[in-house]
């Protein structure tokens, strides 16, 4: 029964699982094996462990992960390297303290070498083991025959003391002139008669100044040169090219500065073009000077129209390689905190007014007048909305007026009002034989109260 429970399983996996989130077997790898993780189907998300034979080192995390129906990292194990005893006895090589048999060394390692008696050691002496690969030093015989003069290297010299004739074993060291690379070991041996593989000196990269500044380029950091033609980049150096003030990199605008290796190849300058800006355009808003177009670093000044402010409260911009800086850009007008005479706003918001101001446009405030006014919706409380021209209506308590409850000798019109506010009249009309005060059957609700005050007197007889 087990055996067919084990038989059945990955079946009943792959049914169970939809195609999106089924993993491939995790890969096979050389020299190493699952340590942990292994099942009979995988998926998504998935882990799995490895380990390395012995003597061998996993590069990278011993864990990968299923991740998109594949595995990540890929593992690899790197292979160690072996010295054998016979690759030390045909080039003369002794391992630290005079021993001379096989040695294994893991990967990224370093082994010491020296010379039996009689024979020079090329330098280094140190060599590192990179993935199962070792170049082991060479040992020059000092019994040998003579050699004659040492090869000359272009563009190089030789800075040992000239002999006619030079010992086996022995050896001289070159040296490239200026601004040339050297590319191998900086001497060579008398093998037997015959001097060993000299160096190369490697010719640098010329910078020309002309070209430079005809492509509005410059060096970000200086290096030595003539001045007046060229500037040198030795063989496998570096150097920054950046544009002159007013242009920019044209193949990439975001990047300011173009690094170019020195591989031997030609120099291939950056692009570089003339930094412009066109008109802006300004909603709710205005700026001058007025161009058709404006030169790296031009300015202008943008004013808003009423009821509108510029977003970043700066009315100069400039051109720059990013365009106008900062944006001139007209949004409406923020409102800010009010005080309301005669009245205050909701409890809420003077509590809370440094953190709930400014309003933006379409929020609103609520608040409430002082006994004996109103405010213009004569309600318990006013409400006023944030425009982009302010606050509308404006917060504000007007003067309450009350409707005297006796109008001697008259009455107040029928369609008269409970309440008013400063600015609203009232209008009466006086029984036969008297006239209104002042001559007007009407007044007006002022700070002061009703004005004139709502009387009617006798007519006068004549």
């Amino acid at each position: 029964m087990k055996n067919l429970l084990v038989y059945l399983l990955p079946f009943l996996l792959r049914t169970c699982c939809t195609s999106q989130n089924v993993c491939e077997e995790p890969p096979d790898i050389d020299f190493g094996e699952i340590r942990s993780g292994e099942k009979a189907a995988y998926i998504e998300s998935d882990r799995v462990q490895y380990n390395c034979n012995p003597g061998f080192v996993l590069e990278g995390s011993e864990w990968i992960t299923c991740s998109g129906r594949k595995w990540t990292p890929t593992p690899k194990c790197l292979a160690p390297c072996i010295v054998t005893k016979q690759q030390l006895e045909a080039k003369n090589l002794l391992l630290s303290g005079n021993r001379v048999r096989t040695q294994l060394i893991q990967h990224n390692h370093m082994l010491q070498f020296q010379c039996r008696e009689g024979h020079v050691l090329t330098v280094p002496m140190d060599r590192k083991c990179l993935d199962g690969h070792m170049d082991l030093p060479s040992c020059i015989s000092e019994r040998g025959k003579n050699c004659s003069c040492p090869p000359a290297i272009e563009n190089g010299d030789i800075i040992t003391l000239s002999k006619k004739q030079y010992k086996a074993g022995s050896s001289v060291q070159f040296k490239c002139q200026k601004y040339y690379s050297l590319e191998g070991d900086n001497r060579t041996f008398c093998d037997n008669g015959t001097w060993t593989k000299a160096p190369v000196c490697l010719e640098p990269c010329a910078i020309s100044l002309a070209e430079m500044e005809n492509r509005k380029i410059e060096i970000k950091r200086k290096l030595d040169g003539d001045i007046s033609e060229n500037i040198y980049v030795p063989r496998g150096g570096s150097v920054e090219f950046t544009c002159k003030m007013g242009y920019m990199v044209t193949t990439n605008p975001s990047q300011s500065v173009s690094v170019i290796q020195c591989n031997g190849d030609s120099i291939v300058y950056p692009e570089c073009k003339e930094i412009v800006c066109s008109p802006p355009q300004v909603e709710n808003g205005n700026f001058q000077p007025n161009q058709i177009q404006y030169e790296y670093e031009d300015t202008i000044e943008t004013q808003c129209e009423s009821g509108y402010q510029l977003q970043s409260r700066q009315a100069t911009s400039t051109c720059t390689e990013t365009g106008w800086s900062p944006p001139p850009i007209c949004i409406p007008k923020n409102c800010d905190y009010i005080r309301i005479e005669n009245g205050q706003l909701s409890d809420f918001y003077e509590r809370w007014k440094d953190y709930y101001f400014p309003r933006r446009v379409g929020q609103t405030v609520d608040y409430y007048c002082s006994y004996g006014f109103l405010p213009r919706n004569k309600e318990t409380r006013g409400r006023s909305s944030c425009t982009k021209f302010g606050w509308s209506p404006e917060p504000k308590c007007f003067k309450k007026c009350d409707i005297p409850r006796r109008l001697a000798h008259g009455t107040f019109n029928a369609h008269t009002r409970r309440k008013y506010i400063e600015g609203e009249e009232i209008s009466f009309s006086c029984e036969n034989g008297y006239d209104p005060a002042n001559q007007q059957a009407k007044a007006v609700c002022t700070k002061n109260g009703w004005s004139p005050a709502p009387r009617c007197d006798m007519k006068k007889t004549e």
